[in-house]
């Protein structure tokens, strides 16, 4: 399954040794220091579980250098899929702090697509900070609406906004008010907050923890790298 497409090729090739892809890409200082911290949780949990895994520092190229860096991911994601049956994608920003729980284990079978919406008193934000993507054909469809939704190129939720919208919530005044029921609505299932689990309202046993604001990244990553240690002793 490969569908015509307006999302540029990926410079690379894949050789696909299972069934789904774990992956990730990291430009910026601040990135590919938490990528390099980030690294060998992702690359355990794939192993564990039975998963390659992409991880691409990337300190002076781009996938696509006329948009903003978070659309290389929808790149990645969606050459992947013409490869791997199931692709799941991680933030440079996120950790693998309990490696024990396989995602594909909570994955609804009648919904191709699954993120974790972040539950506020107001209001809950759909977030691709992890996200998986099933070869579906409403998965391709919806990442070329996705790519071509140019009105959010530049949103401060890029990618994040354009699939927000497509699936009923309000990015434009950062406000995610639901709407109602969209076209991809259906396509998307929720997983619960611990495979995305905010830092500073953390979910209970969260598997991924993600970094979310601009202090203390790097240092909240090393101490969450410790946690991940500490679970792997203990259990291997």
């Amino acid at each position: 399954m490969n569908p015509a497409t307006d999302i540029p090729p990926l410079p690379y090739t894949l050789l696909p040794q299972h069934k789904m892809l774990i992956c990730s890409l990291a430009t910026g200082d601040q990135h590919l220091a938490m990528m390099q911290i980030m690294a060998p949780t992702v690359v355990y949990y794939a192993m564990k579980h039975r998963m390659d895994s992409l991880l691409l520092p990337m300190p002076n190229m781009r996938l696509d250098a006329s948009r903003p860096p978070a659309w290389d991911k929808v790149i990645l994601i969606r050459h992947a899929l013409t490869l791997y049956e199931t692709v799941m994608w991680i933030d440079a920003d996120a950790i693998i702090c309990d490696p024990s729980r396989d995602i594909r284990d909570v994955l609804d079978p009648g919904c191709p697509v699954h993120l974790v919406a972040h539950r506020y008193p107001d209001k809950s934000v759909p977030n691709t900070g992890v996200w998986v993507c099933r070869r579906d054909e409403r998965t391709f469809a919806l990442l070329e609406e996705i790519w071509d939704h140019r009105e959010f190129i530049n949103h401060r939720w890029w990618e994040q906004a354009a699939l927000m919208d497509l699936i009923g919530y309000e990015p434009r005044d950062l406000s995610s008010r639901y709407r109602g029921e969209a076209r991809y609505s259906g396509v998307v299932g929720f997983l619960g907050e611990e495979w995305n689990s905010r830092r500073v309202r953390p979910a209970i046993n969260p598997v991924i923890i993600h970094c979310l604001g601009k202090n203390k990244k790097v240092q909240e990553m090393h101490k969450r790298y410790i946690e991940f240690l500490s679970r792997v002793f203990l259990t291997d």
